[in-house]
């Protein structure tokens, strides 16, 4: 199995894990609903990559045998807090002015247990540093009783799926679990039993995950200039 990863480009921002493409409980304000949520995903991509700069990976998954093609198996965003009004939702905002934000990892079920949150988390950290930026928070969700879920790999003991939201639901809100923050470096800065806050300050290194020098990255990113409103130099 090959795995392949990929910036969302003003080309390609359309290029994204299947329930990547139609959730926006995070690019919608709580009291929003929306009609036509792929529709409003897309906008909020493009508007993102525009303003702003690549506001996401794809992790694409193949056999690697020739002409059985790829398959985007999961997607990550990531942006200042400005661009995810779905966070003034979340009990234990709101984002640090000076970080950007990690919305979630959509990850596909045939592809849980590959671990594609933590590689994923990883190039955005890395992508993170290169523009300047001084940290990354994300919200995590704990057990009900305010412990982290046990994250267990998934590839042995599968993974539930949550169950279809209803407007502004917390419970089943596209959240990440604590624990893959945690693992990933992250320290809760923002408390509450459910849905702390998270942030990792960068330059402080990668995680046992990383996958990524350098060099390869700015390949990754084809090598495009991008900005950063938050004060991140040109690449």
């Amino acid at each position: 199995m090959e795995i392949r990863y990929s910036a969302l480009q003003h080309d390609s921002g359309d290029v994204v894990a299947p329930t990547a493409g139609s959730d926006v409980f995070w690019e919608l304000a709580p009291a929003v609903t929306s009609a036509d949520p792929a529709f409003d995903k897309q906008m909020w991509i493009h508007s993102v990559l525009y303003r702003w700069g690549t506001c996401g990976y794809t992790a694409f998954v193949g056999t690697g045998d020739e002409g059985s093609g790829e398959r985007p198996a999961a997607t990550a965003f990531f942006a200042p807090p400005a661009y995810f009004p779905g966070s003034e939702g979340m009990p234990s905002g709101p984002v640090s002015g000076d970080a950007i934000q990690i919305s979630t990892v959509f990850v596909e079920q045939p592809y849980m247990g590959l671990y594609l949150e933590h590689s994923l988390i990883d190039t955005i950290l890395t992508e993170a540093e290169r523009r300047g930026v001084a940290a990354v928070e994300a919200y995590g969700r704990n057990d009900a009783d305010g412990t982290p879920l046990g994250y267990i790999p998934e590839g042995y003991h599968g993974w539930e799926e949550r169950p279809r939201r209803s407007g502004s639901d917390l419970e089943a809100a596209p959240v990440l679990s604590a624990d893959i923050l945690e693992q990933q470096g992250f320290t809760v800065v923002g408390k509450h039993p459910r849905f702390p806050r998270y942030r990792k300050k960068l330059a402080e290194g990668s995680s046992l995950f990383s996958n990524y020098e350098s060099d390869a990255h700015e390949i990754l990113n084809n090598r495009i200039p991008l900005s950063t409103v938050l004060g991140g130099q040109r690449a």
